[in-house]
């Protein structure tokens, strides 16, 4: 699976303009565009990220939501799914506790970075099992 971090400029309701930060699925299947919807959803709530981390590293069951998307850690996967219809098959995503540590990591680097001049043109690029 390969993510994309990057800046986008956004509107808000008045002509007042901001950069926001952004996780997005490069080959744009369901399962990387659910898993970037869940790391937007959670990045709503900053404590969220380091405790996220911490419940990926212990390695026991746990789950942690956010407003939209949920998020069971179970053994060595992790089960991301629509909270308001759990059962639905096509709101549902999976990926390697390893692999969403990796990418969780990552995204608390780059949202602490510094928002260079250049920022239209920077992204990384994250690939994870």
């Amino acid at each position: 699976m390969k993510f994309k971090f990057c800046y986008e400029k956004i509107f808000k309701k008045t002509i007042h303009e901001e950069i926001d930060l952004i996780c997005v699925s490069i080959n744009e299947t369901q399962n990387e565009d659910i898993i970037s919807c869940y790391i937007s959803d959670i990045s709503v709530f900053e404590i969220y990220l380091d405790s996220i981390c911490e419940r990926l590293e212990k390695k026991e069951p746990s789950a942690m939501d956010g407003q939209v998307w949920g998020g069971d850690f179970i053994e060595d996967r992790v089960y991301i799914y629509w909270v308001f219809d759990p059962d639905n098959e096509e709101g549902k995503a999976e990926i390697s506790r390893k692999g969403m540590l990796k990418l969780m990591k990552r995204w608390i680097e780059f949202r602490k970075k510094k928002i260079p001049e250049n920022y239209e043109e920077y992204e990384e690029i994250i690939e994870v099992d």
